[in-house]
C-alpha cells in the first residue's frame, strides 16, 4: 500500500509531539520527585496517611482509594518516606498528562494535545496539589480523565453510528465509579453526561448500556453507602454542612477568596487562555459542537458549584480543579489554532508565561520551607510562627527525633512512666505526631474530644487500645498552633502540668515552639469514647 506525503506528514508529526509529551513526562517526574523528596508532608497528607494504617471501606472525610494508593507505592507501608507517600501522586500526574495528550489528540489533533499536557504540567492544582501532594485528588484526576475520555467516545459513537457499545457504556460505567471511589466530586461527570444527553441526545436514555453503567457504577461505589448507613450517614452531614447555605447573606470576602484562589491554582495565566479560549471557540469552530457541549456540561456545573457557594459559605479553590482541567481541553484546542497561524503570538507568550510561572513558584516555594531565616508568620513568643504555611512542611522530622530522645531520657529519670500515649483535640496536629512522633517514640496517638475536630482519629481509637479512665498521657501544642491547655484538655483530665518546651529552628533563626504537657487523671468524658464507630 502507498504512503501519500501527508500520511507521512501526519506520521512523523505524531511521532514528535509524543516524544515530546514523554519528555515532558520524564522531566516533570524528576522535578516532582525531587521536591517530594526534600519537603515534609503537610497537614492534609499526614491525615491521609493514617487512612492508610487502617484500610475502611470509607472514612469520615473522603472515600478510601487515597488510602490504596499509599499502601500500593509504599510497599504495604513497607516504605514509608515521604517520596514513597507522595509516589503514587507522583505516577499518576505522570499517567494523567499522558491522558490529556490522548484526550487533545483525539477532540482535534496531535498538537492539541501537546498544548494539552503543557497546561496541565503547567496546572498548579494538577502539578503540585494533586500531581506532588498525596491528595485524594492525586487518583481522583486520572479517573476524571480516563471517564472524559470515555464520554467523548461514547458521543462520538453516537455521532457517526447513532449508538454506542456495550463495551464503550461499561468503560465510562467502571471508570466513574472509581473516579467517585477517589472522591464524590466525581458524580459531576455523570451530571454532565447527563444533561448532555437530556439537551442533546436523548436516544442514549434508550440504549440498555446506559442503565448498565448506572448499575456498575452504583456496584463500585457501593462500599461509601454502605458505610454511610453503619455510621449515621456521618460523611454526607459534615460535608452538607460544609456546603449547606443556612442564611443568604453574602460571604463576600469567602468568595474574592475563592475567586483568587481557583486563578492561583490553575494558574493565572492557564485562566487567561481559557478565557480567549471560551469567548472565541464559536468563531474559531475549534472543536466539533458535540465535544464543546460536552466538555462544557461536565466543567461548568462542578466551577460555577463551587463559585456560588463560596458567595455564603467558605470553600477550598482545589474542590472545581477537574472543571478547569476539563475547560483546559478547550484551551489547548484554542492555542492549536492561534499557534498554527501565528507561532509568536500573544498566546505562546501566554503559554510559555505559565510554565515560567510554576517553576518559579516551585523553585521559591521549596527554598522557603528549607531555608527561610526565622518565619514569616508571628514573632510573639506565645504563637511564634503562627500564620506561616512553610511550616506545615517543615520542622517535624526534627522535632520527632528530638521528643524520642527526650522522652527516653525522662523515663530513665523517672519523670513519668514509659508508654504515655499522646493524646491531641484535633485532627491536625494528631497525624503529624502520628507520622513524625510516635513512628520512632512508638507513643500511641489518641484522639479525644468533639468529633468533628477530630475526624477519622474517632474510628483509628478503636483501632488500638482506648485511653483508660484514670490514665495518664502526653499531649504536644505547636506555638503555630497554639491552645490555652487548660481549656483544651483541662476538661477531660483532673490536671495540666508543663514539662518540656523544644525550640525548632530554620537557617539558625527559631520558627516555632513545641510544649509538651503532662495531663494526670483521663475523666472519660469527651465525645470520641462515646461515640460507637461501625
Amino acid at each position: 500500500m502507498r504512503i501519500t506525503n501527508s500520511q507521512w506528514l501526519l506520521h512523523k508529526l505524531t511521532n514528535m509531539y509524543k516524544k515530546q509529551v514523554l519528555w515532558l513526562i520524564l522531566f516533570s517526574t524528576v522535578v516532582r520527585l525531587l521536591v517530594a523528596s526534600h519537603i515534609g508532608l503537610g497537614n492534609d497528607e499526614v491525615y491521609y496517611y493514617t487512612y492508610a494504617l487502617h484500610l475502611q471501606k470509607n472514612y469520615f472525610d473522603h472515600p478510601p482509594a487515597v488510602a490504596w494508593l499509599i499502601r500500593i507505592f509504599t510497599g504495604n507501608l513497607y516504605f514509608r518516606q515521604e517520596v514513597f507517600l507522595r509516589l503514587g501522586a507522583i505516577v499518576f500526574a505522570a499517567i494523567g498528562t499522558w491522558l490529556s495528550f490522548l484526550i487533545g489528540k483525539r477532540i482535534r489533533n496531535e498538537a492539541t494535545g501537546w498544548y494539552a499536557a503543557l497546561l496541565y504540567t503547567s496546572s498548579i492544582y494538577c502539578s503540585i496539589i494533586a500531581g506532588t501532594f498525596i491528595l485524594p485528588d492525586s487518583p481522583q484526576i486520572v479517573f476524571w480523565l480516563a471517564s472524559l475520555l470515555a464520554m467523548l467516545k461514547l458521543a462520538d459513537a453516537y455521532q457517526l453510528n447513532g449508538r454506542a457499545t456495550y463495551g464503550q457504556w461499561l468503560i465510562f460505567g467502571v471508570f466513574a465509579g472509581v473516579c467517585i471511589m477517589c472522591k464524590v466530586h466525581g458524580i459531576f461527570l455523570w451530571a454532565g453526561l447527563g444533561l448532555y444527553m437530556l439537551f442533546y441526545e436523548r436516544k442514549m436514555f434508550v440504549h440498555p448500556g446506559f442503565y448498565l453503567a448506572v448499575i456498575i457504577t452504583g456496584i463500585i461505589i457501593s462500599p461509601i453507602i454502605t458505610w454511610n448507613i453503619d455510621n449515621h450517614f456521618i460523611t454526607w452531614r459534615y460535608h452538607s454542612e460544609r456546603v449547606e447555605v443556612h442564611q443568604f447573606a453574602l460571604n463576600t470576602d469567602g468568595f474574592i477568596q475563592a475567586m483568587l484562589g481557583q486563578i492561583f491554582y490553575n494558574n493565572p495565566f492557564n485562566v487567561c487562555i481559557l478565557v480567549f479560549a471560551f469567548f472565541g471557540m464559536r468563531k474559531l469552530a475549534l472543536l466539533p459542537a458535540h465535544v464543546n457541549r460536552l466538555l462544557l456540561f461536565t466543567a461548568l456545573p462542578m466551577v460555577v458549584f463551587v463559585t456560588g457557594i463560596s458567595l455564603f459559605r467558605d470553600v477550598l479553590p482545589h474542590w472545581s480543579g477537574p472543571g478547569f482541567l476539563t475547560l483546559s481541553f478547550i484551551g489547548a484546542a484554542f492555542l492549536d489554532a492561534k499557534l498554527s497561524i501565528l507561532p509568536k503570538s500573544i498566546f505562546k507568550g501566554l503559554l510559555t508565561a505559565a510554565l515560567v510561572f510554576i517553576a518559579v513558584l516551585v523553585t521559591a516555594g521549596v527554598a522557603a520551607i528549607i531555608f527561610f531565616p526565622g518565619t514569616i508568620g508571628s514573632k510573639q513568643a506565645a504563637n511564634l510562627g503562627d500564620g506561616d504555611f512553610t511550616l506545615d512542611m517543615y520542622g517535624w522530622q526534627q522535632f520527632g527525633k528530638d521528643f524520642t530522645n527526650w522522652q527516653n531520657e525522662a523515663v530513665a529519670n523517672k519523670q513519668f512512666p514509659q508508654g504515655l500515649p499522646i493524646v491531641c483535640n484535633k485532627w491536625f496536629p494528631a497525624a503529624d505526631i502520628q507520622y513524625y512522633v510516635a513512628r520512632t517514640s512508638n507513643n500511641a496517638v489518641i484522639g479525644i474530644g468533639n468529633m468533628n475536630d477530630l475526624h477519622q482519629y474517632v474510628w483509628l481509637n478503636h483501632c488500638q487500645q482506648l485511653l483508660a479512665i484514670g490514665q495518664d498521657a502526653l499531649c504536644i501544642i505547636p506555638s503555630n498552633n497554639t491552645a490555652d491547655p487548660q481549656l483544651a484538655y483541662g476538661v477531660y483530665f483532673n490536671s495540666v502540668q508543663p514539662v518540656h518546651q523544644f525550640t525548632s529552628f530554620r537557617s539558625g533563626k527559631a520558627v516555632r515552639y513545641f510544649n509538651v504537657y503532662l495531663l494526670k487523671g483521663y475523666k472519660g468524658n469527651d465525645e470520641a469514647r462515646k461515640y460507637i464507630v461501625e
